[in-house]
């Protein structure tokens, strides 16, 4: 007699755990849903397994045959960060890895005032650097010293940490240091546990492999205490359990020991798994995108024939991995979202923001307040008066006064708020679920949308209505959906490896022998640790392909046989259409390998899934409809509308909408206009019905305060599909990683409505004067053609019409920062350039293309006169695809709202910008004018300082900022032709994101900003004044914006950061005949801000980040030895300004170098009695002339063609951020803790009064008397009165310049004689007269 199986499939959320038992022979289920139990979440699953056991016969005795588990336990120990203590051992040179993350800061430009700065996840006192180096081929630099190594790391022994993580530099290609350095630890601790990254993720990349590698260790020994309880309380019960991994197969618990990482995204694949079990697996629907939506956020997924997409990271909180998951996208979109209206925009804002479990929403009687998005749904009797099957009332009352309070703010009745807050709401989830369809190359109405989890079925409908998918599907008890997942799922495992190649160079049959490799490994696994014999188990073979140039790797499913037969342009076909598919174009580049990976999973087995009873002929009994209620739509009431009870419903029963069904764990709303269907499985299918045009236009044809901020929401992800296209897709580095690339759209006369540096439109309107048809592209890269839209001849931007049956509707224009466009010195920024004649081709505006016809011979002749043509050819692509899938949304948009909706919908936008900003000048900007001046240090020719003057007036509500003061134009070429229209941007952007961070930025407020600029003068010179060297008055212009707003509003007042943007650039031909030429950004200290410390070597500007060095030192003849930050350079303050970068460059073939740099004299100032930051310096060691003792030389801020020969060093220190506030008033434990990350030195320490014993613990008698001492010094209390703290005069820092930084201080320039146009304006002979009466003076 045959004993019965049964599979137990688990889900633990955060209030409640899921149990699904499925009975293997007949199909039959069971559900149980528990209370979660966070402390630990083992107890909440045996509870629930004894409790839906005892459903069943003889349940006691019953003995599981497997149980499968998806768990938020490694998800919640980084959220709530109460992971390990990990300590990390790094590559000699690279001990902030952690800390500078790439450099980035999130947000748009200015969010870095506002962005709190993270902690790392492993700290940097228990950060050890090891000796020894590896090469990008794998061979070894520099041996590992165990001896040494050891010695540095016994300090960390000694404090204990709970586990170990290796990351060192280029491990992927060669694992033996990362060996070594394993067998020291285990001998110094045996019984803690250690990551290596070469295990991990054997991938190049080595921040994303480390923080990948760190976050294993982090939660790895809470899962592993975890694991090892829930195995143990289910000794006897059950004969096998599995974790579910993030990429929706299972593990055993000995890998999901020993990689937790690959589960951290456990809990969304489970519902992800669920679908295809019983929508893809059961019905004809096999494309599908899902949609699950809890309290707190909504994941979205797409299902092709059966398969969910995966993806090769993993997003959690604000960390992001490199581990394989189900290709889920997240929004903070929940049925907890808090709805707000902001005082100063007075838009509709939903989420991300949310009420938690504790209060939650109103209506959940637990003294919750705020309106959220279920409270809406209640408000509208979308939700029965009781949840639960009866068991949890709602709180109607309190859900309305919630919504009223919304009500009042938008000036709007009760019901107009709840509808507002479901759209706004929706149309979050509706760009998520565009952003897994639309994005990656697919029409979502040739999809079905599934929708599960609590909320997600009250959605379901309307978000179908919107994305055009039917019918939109929702599955049996969808509130437990991951937990039937969990249980149909089955063990998978991937091993993989690097292989970077050129394709077309590339034998097959390498190709071939490392798949083999990889099978048997892959094999082996799933065999002696999985417990898969071979003959059940299937195996997939990926390979990760880019072009060469490009960053992304794009995974596309090959069959061995095919690349055995066919060969390498089998494997370039399936990589080409993949890009085509995803960003709309091909192009001619080399194609390259990346990563090769083989994925292995046991064999599907066919299990039984019981069907509902087939209905008699005619609608549902009346004794199916539980309850009725007054259903709210489009403002109108739909009285006695009935509730089904979805239990009572059977196959072939329809009803229609306006309806509810009502289950124990979810509700789902039937629309009028729909009807709904159930189907054999139990789903519930919802379809429009033959008038449904009628209900989709309803409303469309006026504007309503929620439709606007529909509206909004929708440009909002049309922008970010123009920014992820770019990042993913092109080929400057500049563009690329640190995202030099920013996009316009604007309505028809010029005024962007969405972007981030002004509309680049109006002045190319201004000028072109000639026919704009459809189908017209137009580039240009000339500063003087559009009143510096553009600032160099680097950035090509493409402008793009968007016409819908021949009416011109939105303008979309993108433009990027190209590696090199000709002219005198590769990467075309000469220093010493005294025209725009040296700088590279000029492109006036041009008609590339016209009526949609390309003018390929002119393009080539721009190609022609480039140095790097593959490259400008496929960013010019990228940026015209942007434009192209910007106007296409912009087009979907016209469609959506109807012609006058779509016009009033950007008109009052454009006013509500305008009034957002004119409250903010009007409640927080001071009367009295503001003046800064602020100077750049010297313009490369020995001539400096520069200045940048400019005084800030108010006056009738408008803001003034007058230039008058600054420096005539260079004859050298650091002058900025600063665009007003970008000016007025970063003013409106500053004035909004401290206020209403999530607003839209558009031109509405141009006029309540005006600006003057001299003609002739450093930010407005005459053609053809050369400005390839202008980043440094782009940058200084930045600092000088929040030293003017920072005086006459506390919440702007930062210290100096910007300061600069550090360029190299390294060039030359390789022995092998091969040129090569490098473009690169540095970055810095961002200065200490009212809201706390500047984050150390990060980038102020938005999005920005740091090129992974192992790509570097893949692609380039150098090595980087040292990426690290240099103590004490930040300015000290009661926060202080974040640390300089330090980069040491060793340069392995004879090239030049171009160097763009400034602050080496002046220092980024401090403020409110905060210290300035450290300079800048640059060192050239010739360890090609000497090895052992090498000259040294001091290099200038802005050189070209510096010679370097194979062997030497460039020393390159940036600048630090000027400290906030007086350091006497920061925490001593806080400067004793930063002395321990090596942040701060020990004398570092004194600077801010603080006194430390040789443990590094602090002083408190000594400390008390040093700030006593320090306070009491006439030249502190000076400083401590003066709101900026220089360092110094000019007159002082040049006469110490010689002694400090070994360079000659400048000549100013009123002492050189100055030619140019602008010798013949009146302000000018002004200007000379002035300094010459001051000199004459000084006499």
């Amino acid at each position: 007699m045959s004993v019965t199986s049964y599979r137990l499939g688990v889900d633990v959320g955060g209030t409640f755990t899921d149990l699904l038992l499925l009975r293997e022979d007949t199909g039959e289920t069971w559900r149980a849903k528990v209370p979660s139990t966070p402390e630990d979440q083992s107890l909440a699953v045996i509870r629930g397994k004894d409790q839906i056991l005892s459903n069943i016969p003889n349940g006691a005795d019953v003995v599981l045959h497997v149980v499968n588990h998806g768990t938020t336990v490694a998800t919640n120990v980084i959220l709530e960060q109460k992971g390990a203590k990990v300590a990390l051992v790094v590559t000699e040179g690279y001990k902030d890895i952690l800390q500078t993350r790439r450099s980035q800061v999130p947000g748009n430009l200015a969010s870095w005032i506002i962005w709190p700065k993270p902690e790392p996840l492993a700290p940097l006192e228990l950060t050890v650097e090891a000796p020894g180096r590896l090469a990008t081929d794998g061979s070894e630099v520099r041996k590992f010293d165990e001896v040494t190594f050891e010695k540095r790391f016994r300090p960390i022994a000694n404090e204990k940490p709970d586990a170990v993580t290796i990351s060192l530099v280029n491990s992927f290609a060669n694992p033996v240091h990362e060996e070594a350095a394993k067998r020291v630890v285990a001998k110094l601790l045996p019984e803690t546990s250690v990551s290596i990254s070469s295990e991990v993720l054997p991938e190049l990349m080595e921040y994303e492999r480390t923080i990948t590698t760190v976050v294993n260790s982090y939660v790895e020994p809470s899962v592993r205490h975890y694991l090892h309880n829930l195995l143990r309380s289910l000794e006897g019960k059950a004969k096998h359990l599995r974790i579910l991994r993030s990429d929706g197969g299972l593990s055993s618990v000995s890998l999901a020991s020993r990689f937790p990482v690959t589960w951290v995204l456990s809990g969304p694949a489970g519902g992800v798994a669920g679908v295809v079990s019983v929508v893809a697996d059961q019905t004809r629907f096999k494309n599908l995108i899902t949609l699950d939506m809890g309290g707190t956020s909504t994941d979205v997924a797409l299902i092709e024939n059966g398969v969910p997409r995966i993806r090769r990271e993993t997003k959690v909180a604000d960390l992001i991995v490199k581990a394989p998951s189900v290709d889920v996208r997240t929004v903070g979109a929940g049925g907890g979202s808090i709805a707000r209206v902001p005082e100063v925009t007075r838009a509709l804002r939903v989420g991300p923001e949310s009420a938690g479990a504790m209060p939650g929403p109103a209506c959940y009687r637990e003294g919750g307040s705020a309106a959220t998005v279920t409270d809406a749904n209640a408000v509208l009797g979308y939700l029965p008066r009781s949840l639960l099957g009866g068991t949890f009332d709602l709180d109607l009352d309190a859900a309305k006064i919630a919504v009223q309070k919304v009500a009042e703010g938008l000036g709007i009745d009760l019901y107009e708020a709840a509808e507002g807050i479901l759209k706004v709401s929706n149309e979050t989830m509706y760009g998520a679920l565009r952003l897994v369809s639309v994005e990656q190359g697919y029409d979502p109405r040739e999809f079905s949308l599934v929708a599960f989890g609590g909320a997600g079925p009250l959605h379901a409908n309307s978000l179908g209505k919107l994305l055009g998918a039917f019918p939109v599907i929702i599955p049996p008890s969808p509130g437990v959906l991951c937990a039937f997942g969990d249980a149909m799922t089955l063990l998978r495992h991937e091993v993989g490896k690097t292989f970077i190649r050129v394709l077309q160079q590339t034998d097959k049959q390498d190709i071939l022998g490392a798949f083999d490799g990889l099978l048997e490994e892959a094999k082996n696994v799933m065999c002696n640790e999985q417990g898969v014999r071979e003959e059940k188990q299937i195996h997939k073979f990926q390979a990760d392909l880019r072009y060469s140039g490009q960053a992304i790797n794009i995974p596309v499913n090959m069959e061995l046989e095919s690349l055995r037969t066919i060969g390498l342009p089998y494997l370039q076909e399936l990589f080409e259409a993949e890009h085509d598919k995803l960003f709309t174009y091909r192009l001619t580049s080399d194609v390259e390998l990346v990563n090769l990976r083989v994925i292995a999973e046991e064999l599907k087995t066919d299990l039984p899934i019981k069907n509902l009873a087939h209905a008699a002929p005619g609608d549902p009994p009346s004794s199916s409809i539980s309850s009725k209620t007054n259903l709210i739509f489009e403002g109108k009431e739909y009285s006695d509308s009935p509730i089904w009870d979805r239990l009572s419903l059977k196959n072939g029963h329809v009803v229609v909408g306006p309806c509810i069904i009502s289950e124990m764990d979810s509700n789902t709303v039937v629309l009028p206009g729909f009807r709904a269907e159930i189907d054999p499985v139990g789903n519930v299918l919802i379809y429009p019905v033959e008038d449904e045009q009628e209900i989709e236009n309803h409303g469309m044809k006026k504007l309503d305060t929620v439709t606007v901020d529909i509206f909004e929401n929708a440009l909002r992800n049309a922008r970010n599909e123009m920014d992820t296209l770019m990042t993913k897709t092109t080929m400057s580095p500049a563009i690329r990683e640190q995202q030099d690339e920013f996009n316009v759209i604007a309505e028809p006369t010029g005024k962007m409505i969405v972007g981030q540096f002004g509309s680049f439109i109006g002045q190319f309107l201004d000028v072109w004067k000639k026919s704009i048809e459809p189908g017209d592209i137009f580039l240009t890269n000339d500063p003087y053609s559009v009143s510096g839209a553009v600032s160099h001849h680097n950035d090509w931007l493409i402008l793009m019409p968007i016409h819908v049956k021949g009416k011109l509707i939105a303008w979309t224009a993108n433009f990027g920062h190209m590696t090199d466009v000709g002219g005198s010195v590769p990467g075309s920024l000469p220093c010493a350039a005294s025209s725009i004649f040296e700088e590279g081709i000029q492109i006036p505006i041009t008609k590339v293309a016209s009526k949609g016809v390309w003018n390929d011979d002119l393009m080539e002749v721009i190609y022609r006169n480039v140095r790097l043509p593959d490259w400008n050819r496929g960013d010019v692509r990228a940026l015209v695809a942007a434009c192209a899938i910007a106007g296409n949304r912009m087009i979907e948009l016209y469609t959506r709202f109807g012609d006058t909706v779509y016009f009033a919908a950007i008109d009052e936008l454009l006013g509500r910008n305008r009034k957002a900003v004119s409250s903010i000048i009007n409640t927080s900007i001071a009367d009295e004018p503001a003046y800064f001046e602020d100077w750049i240090d010297d313009d490369g020719q020995g001539v400096g300082p520069w200045k940048l003057a400019c005084t800030m007036s108010k006056k009738d509500g408008r803001l003034m900022f007058d230039f008058s003061g600054t420096d005539p134009q260079s004859p050298s070429s650091i002058n900025f032709f600063l665009s007003v229209n970008m000016f007025k941007m970063f003013v409106g952007i500053y004035l909004l994101v401290v206020y209403d961070s999530s607003v839209v930025a558009n031109d509405g407020f141009h006029d309540l900003i005006d600006v003057y600029i001299p003609e002739g003068s450093l930010l407005k010179p005459i053609r053809p004044a050369a400005v390839s060297c202008r980043t440094h008055f782009l940058a200084r212009i930045m600092d000088v914006l929040s030293a003017l707003l920072g005086q006459k509003s506390p919440e702007f007042m930062t210290a100096a950061g910007f300061s600069d943007s550090p360029h190299l650039m390294y060039s030359g031909y390789r022995q092998s005949g091969e040129w090569f030429q490098l473009y690169w950004i540095g970055f810095g200290g961002i200065p200490g801000r009212p809201i706390g410390d500047g984050p150390d070597g990060h980038c102020l500007w938005p999005a920005m980040k740091a090129i992974p060095n192992e790509f570097l030192e893949l692609y380039y003849p150098l090595r980087i030895e040292v990426f690290d930050t240099v103590a004490d350079s930040g300015g000290p303050g009661l926060y202080r300004g974040g640390n300089a970068q330090r980069i040491f460059w060793r340069f392995l073939e004879d090239g030049d170098i171009s160097i763009h740099d400034d602050r080496w004299l002046s220092k980024p100032w401090g403020v409110l009695g905060g210290e300035p930051g450290a300079r800048s310096t640059k060192v050239l060691v010739k360890y090609s002339n000497d090895q052992d003792n090498p000259p040294r030389q001091a290099l200038g801020s802005k050189q070209d063609r510096i010679k370097v020969r194979t062997g030497d060093v460039l020393e390159w220190i940036t600048w630090g951020g000027g400290g906030w506030g007086d350091p006497l008033r920061r925490d001593p434990e806080v400067v004793a803790l930063e002395v321990r990350r090596r942040l701060v030195t020990g004398e570092g320490a004194r600077r801010y009064g603080v006194a430390l014993h040789e443990d590094c613990k602090v002083d408190v008698q000594e400390t008390a008397a040093l700030r006593e001492e320090m306070r009491n010094t006439s030249s502190r209390e000076t400083k401590r009165e003066e709101v900026f703290n220089r360092g110094g005069s000019w007159e002082e820092l040049r006469a110490k310049c010689l002694e400090e930084t070994g360079l000659a201080a400048p000549t100013p320039p009123w002492e050189v004689n100055l030619r140019g146009p602008m010798t013949q304006l009146l302000w000018f002979r002004e200007w000379q007269e002035k300094h010459s009466h001051e000199a004459e003076r000084q006499q």
